[in-house]
């Protein structure tokens, strides 16, 4: 990528980015990351660190935290959900091994020593248990950036680092590759930086990590599809061929007999919280044998044997697939659940899709659950571009995804019976929000 490519698009940026103005927010949102980190998450009591303390922070760190709007300033897309953090929180706060560790990461000035923390960070269970550590280093990554932002990019992502270094051509990506997790985070901070200043951005790194997620700009290193916001036309999404994916690592496992798979386990916890508060459920035929090994309902009459819906044939064929429905009043459907583990998330995305085509106009909460790890390919799945140019809306507006651990946290989350489905929405990743 030429010098000129990369910064051409700098003048109309910087007309618009305020740099007094900025430095004056991220002084302050920094300062009260540092205060809650202080004297909440290390602090000394043994309380619990509350919700609202928690999510005050959240909005600093992800910008799909509660309470964010197009208006405010987050550090980026963290791709969790705010249920998660609130948990990491408080076991950063309970964990004092785990807690230190981190804490010794934030505060070291030396990057050999700081690497040398994350790696030990990525050595310890407990932290992977509670999304700290994954293979995007996301999330120790808001952390820096919010300690300090003007020195950590709030790019966060390994990948979309490791793609603006092969913009800028950097001789830095054949190191980076065989890094450790903690060299490529700290390195390709400052390699990074250097490298989008020699290209003619200058300014701390709150400022050019900004200009790198500036829509035209994003588009010439990340390239990726964006679908539009609204489509004219009906026969758009006729117009598109879909090639389903084959990798691998979506040949559908199957299970020997009388062995319980942990999608299996999961579908019986969906069913469970939706019983718990107080809807109707439903679950694919072939599956409700294997289900009843971890889950039978209270009430019988609460696991419907029938549809009660007034769809045609075709379209209660499709409803009638789905890994588990919660209805309400055996009437309407509240959510529907595609559960995936081993099997490809491509086909839980187009059943969800192949049931919005039917009824353009149904009105359906709809969830992919699955493996942390599988997350990220769900986004790419649910953004191909037959999902996107659907009729009446995209079905990313529609269908988030939910990950097994998530799904877990909900399950032991005390009164279920007493809370609303709402609560999904704290433990939900909606697809548009991912990413920066």
């Amino acid at each position: 990528m030429s010098e000129m490519n990369f910064s051409a698009f700098l003048p109309e940026f910087e007309a618009t980015y305020d740099v007094a103005q900025k430095t004056a927010v991220w002084s302050d949102q920094s300062a009260q990351f540092r205060e809650f980190w202080a004297n909440r998450v290390m602090g000394a009591d043994s309380e619990l660190i509350s919700d609202d303390d928690c999510d005050k922070v959240i909005k600093i760190l992800d910008r799909n935290g509660k309470g964010n709007n197009k208006d405010t300033e987050a550090i980026a897309k963290a791709m969790v959900s705010q249920g998660a953090w609130r948990r990491l929180f408080n076991e950063l706060h309970k964990n004092r091994k785990l807690g230190a560790v981190v804490n010794k990461v934030l505060t070291e000035q030396d990057p050999k020593l700081k690497a040398q923390y994350i790696d030990e960070l990525y050595g310890m269970d407990e932290a992977q248990k509670i999304y700290l550590t994954g293979k995007s280093g996301n999330t120790i990554s808001v952390f820096l950036a919010a300690f300090d932002p003007f020195n950590n990019l709030s790019v966060i992502s390994l990948k979309d680092r490791r793609l603006l270094l092969e913009c800028l051509e950097s001789p830095y990506i054949g190191e980076f590759d065989a890094q450790t997790i903690g060299d490529k985070i700290t390195q390709s901070n400052d390699i990074l930086a250097q490298a989008i200043k020699a290209n003619g951005v200058i300014g701390d790194a709150r400022k050019i990590s900004e200009y790198c997620y500036y829509a035209p700009v994003k588009e010439l290193w990340r390239g990726e599809f964006s679908a539009p916001q609204e489509v004219s036309g009906s026969n758009t999404a006729n117009e598109i061929t879909v090639t389903i994916s084959t990798d691998k690592d979506e040949v559908e496992d199957i299970a020997a007999d009388g062995e319980v798979r942990e999608s299996i386990r999961i579908q019986g916890l969906l069913a469970k919280i939706g019983e718990a508060m107080g809807f109707d459920i439903w679950l694919p035929n072939p599956d409700r044998v294997r289900v009843s090994k971890v889950w039978q309902p209270k009430d019988p009459s609460k696991l419907l044997t029938k549809l009660p819906l007034s769809y045609d044939n075709r379209t209660l064929s499709t409803i009638g697939l789905i890994d588990v429905i919660w209805l309400k009043n055996k009437r309407s459907i509240a959510r529907a659940f595609e559960v995936e583990d081993t099997t490809s998330i491509y086909s839980g995305i187009l059943r969800m899709a192949d049931l919005v085509a039917l009824q353009p106009d149904v009105k359906i909460k709809m969830h992919i659950v699955a493996p942390i790890e599988r997350q990220e390919k769900f986004f790419t799945e649910i953004r191909r571009p037959v999902f996107s140019y659907m009729t009446n809306a995209r079905l990313s507006d529609m269908c988030t995804f939910i990950s097994y651990d998530d799904v877990r946290l909900i399950a032991d989350l005390k009164h279920l019976n007493s809370m609303s489905d709402k609560v999904i929405e704290d433990y939900e990743v909606n697809p548009d929000q991912s990413g920066d």
